[in-house]
C-alpha cells in the first residue's frame, strides 16, 4: 500500500506531529459541534433522522450531539496538549 510507506519513511517526529495536529483539529471540530456553529447539531440530527435507515430513539437531539461534541472536543484537546508538552 503505498499511504503506509509512505507513513513508514517519514522521521518519527513528524508522524507524532501529524498525529497530534490530527487532534487538535478534531478538538476545535467537536468544540464547534458544541457551539453549534452553522447550526451543525441540527444538520446532523435531520441527516440521521430523515435519511438513516432506522429511526433514532426518543433521547437522540441536538442537544445530545452538541454535548458528545463537547466531549469528543475536550478529550482531543487534552490529548493534543498532552502530546505537546511531554
Amino acid at each position: 500500500m503505498p499511504g503506509s510507506a509512505i507513513i513508514t519513511a517519514a522521521p518519527e517526529g513528524a508522524v507524532g506531529f501529524l498525529y497530534l495536529a490530527w487532534k487538535g483539529i478534531l478538538g476545535i471540530l467537536g468544540f464547534c459541534l458544541a457551539l453549534n456553529v452553522h447550526e451543525s447539531a441540527y444538520r446532523i440530527y435531520e441527516l440521521a433522522t430523515s435519511r438513516g435507515p432506522f429511526a433514532p430513539g426518543p433521547g437522540f437531539s441536538p442537544l445530545v450531539i452538541r454535548i458528545v461534541g463537547a466531549l469528543i472536543g475536550a478529550v482531543s484537546t487534552w490529548s493534543c496538549v498532552q502530546g505537546l508538552a511531554s
